[in-house]
């Protein structure tokens, strides 16, 4: 370790020692550690600037810019800083409040689809392509075949993708926990189909009565039910939650040949509802499952209430890694253990993906036409997404916990290394990172892993490599399917996400199957009623069409 890096790291141990001993929860770092080189060519290209940032999530809260050490280094350097705009908890609502009163943000993070493209056609973005050639490496990470793909109606780019892939392997933070002191107590039982599991929470409700022998991530948008889409991806071969989800740029439709087909019509779908009816009759899971926050079921998980705990929402790299942290920061045999995903007897644990991928990214940044300067927002985006931009915002910079970079590989240091991992989670190191290349980050994560002893090795890390990257499904062929919301399919849709809101639940908590059977037939018939027929030969088209897009495509018959 360095002289100024050895200085660095007593005093952030000072400063966790006086966090301990005060019981607060506040991290004191250095204000600016500085730079041993000068700023790089790319970063000395970026253009001083602050801006207002809006995350159209209802789940997410910013931490204070100002408090993590990455993003104090941007402001020390470059000169940016990001003021989060919060939606406290009413993005969409929020979001619209904005548009009517004419008070948008600079930059808005969102979904792929209808809200980027009301606004484009409101006149309220910024066209990107004058900034590509003076700031390319979106244009050389992400490809230009992919950014085309992002391009609205008038063949312009309006939109730039937040963890896109550019690369091959999967991408995935999906998957089923086990709290591991109540799963080592039971005898570490064989649990991988849902035989399995069905008996593991029967043991745990008797043995443990006042702990959740299962429960799932909150219910999303009032209609992403992550209880369904888990289960749903161990239903059947081949199965991702998106296939049944109605949510915004989801499926909604199961592939057939060369055809989507009604999610009302696949036995699979069938088969997933009976599970989690016959959970919640028998009491396994929580009774409130599908209305708590997203707070309360980290709450439970924190303090290891939750037996097992199945989740898409970024479980292996958000609450997961949080509560097992905590719970191994106490005790280093307990904590939560990600397992191999859950499935239906006869199914090919090989084909069961409870993550889904799309190389265009998770999600996208748009600039209003609010931004004074939007090219100095751009400026600052285009190295963000660099691989020093990457390193910075993921990582850390350098001097904190890496004292140099090898092949593009931040080489761990002691810091690092002999880490408190509740208090490493504090920093919130890796927020803010909207431009997410997750090409690099993973690239560099798991090298980073192979040089660390084994106790040192990153929980989510090991997660991902072992387990989520592998049962994650490439679903980049369903992008855009959502249409346009004043489309006749737009309205048909939004009556069909209506109509799940209400008839999924009453399935769920249907008092036998004999109910459940007779509520989906008449689900399926209402559906049709409302014209899901019609947009399913409209996704269809879509998807038909990207694939002609995607080499070495040959269609199923």
């Amino acid at each position: 370790m360095t002289r100024s890096a050895a200085l660095l790291f007593l005093l952030v141990l000072s400063s966790l020692s006086a966090c301990s001993d005060s019981g607060r929860s506040e991290i004191t770092l250095p204000a600016g550690h500085p730079s041993a080189v000068p700023l790089s060519e790319l970063a000395a290209k970026v253009k001083p600037v602050q801006f207002t940032v809006f995350v159209n999530y209802d789940w997410y809260t910013a931490p204070d810019w100002e408090a993590g050490p990455h993003s104090r280094w941007i402001t020390d350097h470059l000169k940016v800083k990001l003021l989060p705009v919060p939606s406290s908890g009413a993005a969409a609502q929020k979001l619209n409040a904005m548009i009517v009163s004419d008070q948008l943000p600079d930059v808005l993070v969102m979904d792929r689809g209808k809200d980027v493209e009301r606004l484009q056609k409101a006149g309220k973005l910024v066209a990107l392509d004058s900034y590509l050639e003076q700031y390319p490496e979106f244009a050389r990470t992400v490809g230009e075949n992919t950014l085309n793909m992002l391009r609205s109606e008038d063949g312009r780019l309006y939109q730039i993708p937040n963890w896109y892939i550019n690369g091959s392997g999967g991408s995935g933070n999906a998957g089923f926990l086990v709290e591991k002191r109540i799963y080592r107590e039971l005898g570490s039982p064989k649990l991988a189909t849902w035989d399995d599991l069905e008996a593991y929470l029967q043991q745990v409700q008797r043995k443990y009565p006042d702990i959740v022998p299962i429960d799932f991530g909150e219910t999303r948008d009032g209609v992403e039910i992550q209880m369904i889409g888990m289960l749903y991806s161990g239903a059947a071969d081949n199965r991702t939650p998106s296939f049944i989800s109605p949510g915004s740029g989801q499926i909604f439709g199961v592939p057939s040949g060369i055809r989507l087909t009604s999610v009302y019509r696949d036995p699979a779908f069938l088969e997933t509802l009976q599970l989690a009816a016959r959970l919640v009759r028998q009491g396994l899971t929580s009774p409130d499952l599908l209305t708590e926050t997203r707070d309360q079921v980290l709450e439970k998980l924190k303090s290891g209430r939750i037996a097992v705990f199945g989740a898409y929402d970024a479980v292996v790299e958000g609450i997961g890694r949080e509560a097992n942290n905590q719970l191994s920061a106490k005790d280093p045999l307990d904590g939560y253990e990600l397992i191999w995903p859950l499935h239906r007897e006869g199914v090919d644990p090989g084909k069961v993906y409870p993550s889904g991928y799309n190389t265009l990214g998770w999600n996208v940044n748009v600039i209003t036409t609010a931004a004074r300067d939007p090219e100095a927002i751009f400026s600052y985006m285009n190295w963000a997404t660099s691989p020093e931009g990457q390193r910075i915002l993921f990582f850390g910079p350098e001097g904190l916990f890496y004292d140099k970079v090898e092949d593009g590989v931040p080489i761990p240091n002691d810091s690092y290394i002999g880490r408190d991992l509740k208090w490493y989670d504090d920093l919130k190191i890796g927020e803010f990172n909207w431009y997410g290349n997750t090409s690099y980050i993973d690239a560099a994560k798991a090298q980073r892993e192979k040089l660390l002893p084994a106790g040192a090795r990153d929980w989510t890390t090991l997660g991902q490599a072992n387990i989520t990257f592998k049962t994650s499904m490439n679903i980049t062929e369903f992008s855009n399917l959502d249409p346009a919301p004043a489309s006749e399919e737009g309205l048909i849709l939004q009556k069909l996400r209506d109509q799940y809101a209400q008839v999924v639940p009453r399935m769920i908590f249907a008092a036998s199957d004999e109910e459940l059977r007779e509520l989906l037939k008449a689900a399926d018939r209402e559906a049709s009623d409302l014209g899901y027929d019609r947009l399913l030969a409209w996704k269809t088209g879509v998807w038909q069409s990207n694939l002609k897009k995607i080499k070495d495509y040959t269609p199923e018959q």
